[in-house]
């Protein structure tokens, strides 16, 4: 299968601060007869991207295709508003680390890394310079002079990414950059993620594992079987849901005074007392709800003191989706 003939001159490049940094159009790719992307149209804007579903729904597949590893089966997609297909030069500018633990046992991180830099077109004094650069970024350079074949999967971790950053890039691509990292590792490469995005950077990472995103995404794309689910920030995503069941948790001057009025109301499920003022609502229409509640606590004559949604989180949003 070939891909859709899309030229690059045709590719009009935005030069706004918050231009996509990732823009598919009817994107799709096939395996035979195994549909690995489907239909995927989406702009992808600067910053931290987490790119969530569980393993099969296609994320490996949309970041080869952003690599130019795989061709589209049709559609197109452009990134830093050029073409991976037709237009090369653009890898000069995205920094990969595959989900493959791609590391020669037998050289050291700064052999392995100022190899890519030398690869990269860099002369050897400037390779060398940019290597102990990206091992220092990385935490690595303890053991820039240490076989990677004794590396544990951190150290392992953070020489692929001192290799990624090298060349200095605009745009991150890391599939499932913290699988098999234990809590402390986990934590080191999330940090690390959110330093290279306040340096400017972009960065877009898999994850099948819901609280690696929530953690440190500033923006999330929900895929599921090869095609794409939502995309924004978490409050957009839910705002784009026309209607689920929620709770919340309402601390105010009348509990109960506000609990015998709520129980003439059908959609309400479930009325809970928390403490001295609380008061936990759950409902099977959220709309109804937040249509509703600021009137009528108007007409009540209570006094709030707060209000919060425990459950509103990427997880319980992932499942609304997944329905």
């Amino acid at each position: 299968m070939t891909p859709e003939a899309v030229p690059v001159e045709d590719v009009v490049v935005q030069e706004t601060k918050n231009a996509p940094i990732i823009q598919a159009r009817d994107l799709a790719r096939w395996y035979g007869p195994v549909v690995g992307l489907t239909d995927l149209t989406v702009d992808i804007r600067p910053g931290i991207t987490g790119l969530l579903g569980p393993n099969g729904a296609g994320k490996s597949t949309f970041l080869r295709l952003l690599t130019g590893q795989i061709h589209p089966s049709s559609g197109a997609v452009w990134v830093l508003g050029r073409s991976p297909v037709w237009d090369p030069g653009v890898f000069t500018e995205i920094g990969f680390c595959s989900e493959d633990d791609a590391l020669y046992d037998d050289m050291t991180p700064v052999d392995m890394v100022s190899f890519l830099a030398r690869c990269s077109g860099y002369g050897a004094a400037d390779a060398k310079d940019r290597t102990m650069a990206a091992l220092e970024r990385c935490g690595i350079a303890y053991a820039k002079d240490r076989r990677c074949g004794g590396f544990s999967k951190g150290m392992r971790q953070r020489t692929r990414l001192a290799a990624a950053l090298v060349h200095d890039p605009k745009l991150l691509l890391l599939d499932e950059p913290m699988t098999g990292l234990d809590p402390v590792g986990r934590k080191a490469v999330a940090d690390l993620i959110a330093g290279l995005a306040e340096e400017g950077r972009s960065i877009l990472f898999s994850s099948h594992i819901l609280h690696e995103v929530e953690s440190v995404a500033t923006n999330v794309a929900i895929m599921n079987k090869g095609m794409l689910l939502a995309e924004g920030t978490l409050e957009e995503i839910q705002g784009d849901l026309r209607d689920y069941a929620f709770t919340l948790v309402v601390e105010s001057s009348g509990p109960r005074k506000l609990a015998r009025e709520l129980t003439g109301h059908p959609h309400v499920v479930s009325l809970v007392f928390q403490g001295d003022h609380g008061l936990s609502i759950s409902t099977e229409s959220s709309q109804q709800l937040i249509t509703e509640f600021p009137q009528l606590m108007l007409d009540l004559g209570l006094e709030v003191y707060g209000i919060s949604c425990p459950d509103e989180n990427l997880e319980t949003l992932f499942q609304r989706l997944l329905r």
